[in-house]
């Protein structure tokens, strides 16, 4: 074994055969507390099912042991079935039952007319939507003060501000009054993301979010710019989940799950 200490808090381990290597780990340590990071660990293929990725493991774990490390977490991407290569040996190594962590779902601007609530679901005219650059200077002090009251900050729209896409990244108001989102941002040259949305609890069960959805939907037909969308949703916002599969899932939309699982020392 090969063991070779990055900058700052990074460890990366290496395994060689006859001089040619064969395999690597990268593990980050997480600064202030005692948790690390696997990120990589990969063997080559001709050296595969010889115990060298086992061993690797092993010995990252005891080098991070050795820093006061207490767990290490893992994520790897995969489709939606649990019983992967990945996460046998993963299991095989002493990590948890690997759980949902986001649910990655994309397709072509063109499949919305598989999904007939995109075109049906419409906002009443209490509501106004309107571009995101439109957020005057109070409103914004406004809703950035309601971050912790009325929505957490997984659901804060300025996450990375400099990166919004502000033309196309809708506000919802009621009443002359920011109560929800729909933030875009650009993923590749053809590709929008849609990066965050929410709506204020006392709306959500109005449906208001999913009628803000359909109102972003119909715009992102029209634009010629973008002709794949992309989203990410949180494996715990299972209300969203459910209703991806009722409602997103059909031929040529595309679903990845990225995994997550732990292992404590």
């Amino acid at each position: 074994m090969l063991k070779q200490r990055l900058p700052a808090s990074f460890l990366a381990l290496g395994a060689c055969r006859g001089g040619e290597p064969v395999g690597l780990a990268l593990a980050e340590r997480r600064e202030a507390t005692d948790t690390a990071s696997l990120l990589a660990l990969t063997v080559a293929e001709s050296a595969r099912r010889q115990g060298v990725g086992r061993a690797l493991f092993d010995e990252i774990e005891t080098a991070l042991k050795q820093t006061g490390t207490r767990a290490i977490g893992a994520e790897y991407l995969g489709g939606t079935d649990p019983g992967t290569s990945e996460a046998a040996f993963l299991k095989a190594c002493g990590f948890d039952e690997p759980l949902h962590g986001i649910h990655i779902w994309g397709g072509s601007t063109g499949l919305h007319p598989e999904m007939p609530w995109v075109h049906q679901l419409r906002l009443p005219d209490v509501f106004t939507v309107s571009p995101f650059k439109t957020l005057t200077t109070q409103e914004y002090e406004e809703v950035r003060q309601g971050e912790g009251v009325w929505y957490t900050p997984d659901y804060s729209p300025f996450a990375d501000e400099d990166l919004i896409d502000k033309e196309r990244s809708l506000l919802l108001r009621y009443g002359g009054a920011v109560v929800g989102w729909m933030i875009f941002e650009p993923f590749d040259t053809r590709t929008i993301l849609f990066k965050t949305m929410f709506v204020h609890p006392r709306h959500q069960r109005m449906g208001r979010g999913i009628a803000l959805a359909a109102e972003a939907g119909r715009r992102l037909i029209r634009d010629s710019d973008f002709s794949e969308w992309l989203l990410f949703v949180e494996g715990r916002n299972m209300d969203m989940v459910r209703f991806l599969h009722r409602h997103v899932a059909c031929p040529g939309v595309q679903k990845e799950v990225l995994w997550r699982t732990v292992k404590r020392f």
